[in-house]
Protein backbone atom coordinates (compact mmCIF):
# COMPACT_ATOMS: atom_id res chain seq x y z
CA UNK A 1 0.00 0.00 0.00
CA UNK A 2 1.34 3.41 -0.99
CA UNK A 3 1.42 6.13 1.56
CA UNK A 4 -0.25 9.40 0.72
CA UNK A 5 1.55 12.62 1.23
CA UNK A 6 -0.07 14.83 3.87
CA UNK A 7 -1.21 18.08 2.30
CA UNK A 8 -2.50 19.79 5.39
CA UNK A 9 -5.20 22.34 5.86
CA UNK A 10 -5.39 25.25 3.39
CA UNK A 11 -5.29 27.79 6.23
CA UNK A 12 -1.89 26.64 7.39
CA UNK A 13 -0.13 26.17 4.07
CA UNK A 14 3.15 27.96 3.65
CA UNK A 15 2.85 30.76 1.16
CA UNK A 16 5.27 30.66 -1.72
CA UNK A 17 5.64 33.14 -4.50
CA UNK A 18 5.61 36.91 -4.67
CA UNK A 19 4.04 39.07 -2.00
CA UNK A 20 0.63 40.48 -2.93
CA UNK A 21 0.70 44.01 -4.25
CA UNK A 22 -0.37 46.70 -1.76
CA UNK A 23 -3.75 48.32 -2.17
CA UNK A 24 -3.70 51.80 -3.70
CA UNK A 25 -5.53 54.88 -2.48
CA UNK A 26 -6.13 57.44 -5.25
CA UNK A 27 -6.32 61.14 -4.43
CA UNK A 28 -7.18 63.69 -7.10
CA UNK A 29 -4.32 66.13 -7.58
CA UNK A 30 -5.66 68.22 -10.48
CA UNK A 31 -8.87 68.30 -12.50
CA UNK A 32 -8.65 68.57 -16.30
CA UNK A 33 -10.80 68.48 -19.41
CA UNK A 34 -7.97 68.10 -21.94
CA UNK A 35 -8.55 66.21 -25.21
CA UNK A 36 -6.21 63.24 -25.66
CA UNK A 37 -5.52 60.65 -28.37
CA UNK A 38 -5.68 57.00 -27.31
CA UNK A 39 -3.56 54.16 -28.73
CA UNK A 40 -5.20 50.70 -28.61
CA UNK A 41 -3.92 47.21 -29.42
CA UNK A 42 -6.83 46.08 -31.66
CA UNK A 43 -8.73 49.03 -33.13
CA UNK A 44 -11.56 46.94 -34.64
CA UNK A 45 -12.27 44.87 -31.52
CA UNK A 46 -15.44 45.31 -29.47
CA UNK A 47 -13.51 46.53 -26.42
CA UNK A 48 -9.88 47.13 -27.38
CA UNK A 49 -7.19 47.26 -24.69
CA UNK A 50 -5.64 50.64 -23.92
CA UNK A 51 -1.91 50.75 -24.66
CA UNK A 52 -1.17 54.44 -24.15
CA UNK A 53 -2.29 57.98 -24.86
CA UNK A 54 -0.91 61.19 -26.31
CA UNK A 55 -1.26 64.36 -24.27
CA UNK A 56 0.06 67.12 -26.47
CA UNK A 57 3.43 65.84 -27.69
CA UNK A 58 4.05 63.51 -24.73
CA UNK A 59 3.19 59.79 -24.86
CA UNK A 60 2.08 57.98 -21.69
CA UNK A 61 2.29 54.17 -21.63
CA UNK A 62 -0.63 52.53 -19.80
CA UNK A 63 0.79 49.87 -17.49
CA UNK A 64 -2.48 48.87 -15.82
CA UNK A 65 -6.18 49.68 -16.05
CA UNK A 66 -7.28 49.86 -12.42
CA UNK A 67 -11.05 50.36 -12.90
CA UNK A 68 -13.65 50.91 -15.62
CA UNK A 69 -17.00 52.55 -14.91
CA UNK A 70 -19.72 52.86 -17.54
CA UNK A 71 -22.54 55.39 -17.43
CA UNK A 72 -25.11 56.51 -20.01
CA UNK A 73 -22.95 58.59 -22.36
CA UNK A 74 -19.58 58.21 -20.63
CA UNK A 75 -17.05 55.50 -19.85
CA UNK A 76 -14.45 56.28 -17.20
CA UNK A 77 -11.07 54.52 -17.06
CA UNK A 78 -8.71 54.80 -14.09
CA UNK A 79 -5.23 53.94 -15.39
CA UNK A 80 -1.69 53.65 -14.08
CA UNK A 81 0.95 54.88 -16.50
CA UNK A 82 4.70 55.17 -16.54
CA UNK A 83 4.28 58.78 -15.35
CA UNK A 84 1.55 58.46 -12.72
CA UNK A 85 -2.17 57.72 -12.39
CA UNK A 86 -4.95 59.34 -14.42
CA UNK A 87 -8.71 59.26 -14.91
CA UNK A 88 -9.70 59.10 -18.59
CA UNK A 89 -13.17 59.73 -19.99
CA UNK A 90 -14.62 58.35 -23.25
CA UNK A 91 -17.58 60.64 -23.84
CA UNK A 92 -20.23 60.91 -26.53
CA UNK A 93 -20.73 64.48 -27.76
CA UNK A 94 -23.59 65.55 -29.97
CA UNK A 95 -23.42 68.32 -32.53
CA UNK A 96 -26.49 70.52 -31.90
CA UNK A 97 -26.97 71.53 -35.54
CA UNK A 98 -26.60 68.13 -37.23
CA UNK A 99 -27.59 65.97 -34.22
CA UNK A 100 -24.74 63.60 -35.03
CA UNK A 101 -22.81 62.17 -32.16
CA UNK A 102 -19.13 61.37 -32.00
CA UNK A 103 -16.99 59.83 -29.27
CA UNK A 104 -13.97 61.68 -27.89
CA UNK A 105 -11.38 60.89 -25.21
CA UNK A 106 -10.60 63.38 -22.45
CA UNK A 107 -8.22 63.47 -19.52
CA UNK A 108 -10.42 64.03 -16.43
CA UNK A 109 -7.94 64.16 -13.57
CA UNK A 110 -4.38 63.58 -12.49
CA UNK A 111 -4.21 61.32 -9.44
CA UNK A 112 -1.73 60.55 -6.69
CA UNK A 113 -1.49 56.81 -5.97
CA UNK A 114 -0.63 56.09 -2.34
CA UNK A 115 0.18 52.44 -1.48
CA UNK A 116 -1.54 51.10 1.64
CA UNK A 117 -0.07 48.00 3.27
CA UNK A 118 -2.37 45.07 3.98
CA UNK A 119 -2.71 43.91 7.54
CA UNK A 120 -2.50 40.24 8.36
Amino acid sequence: MRRRRFRGNGRFRRRTGPEPAPDLLFIERAEHADPIVIEVDRPLAFRPRLVGFWRGTEFYIVTRVMAVRREHDVTYHRVMTDRGAFDLRYIRRMNPTTLRSRRVWELCAELDAIPIARLG
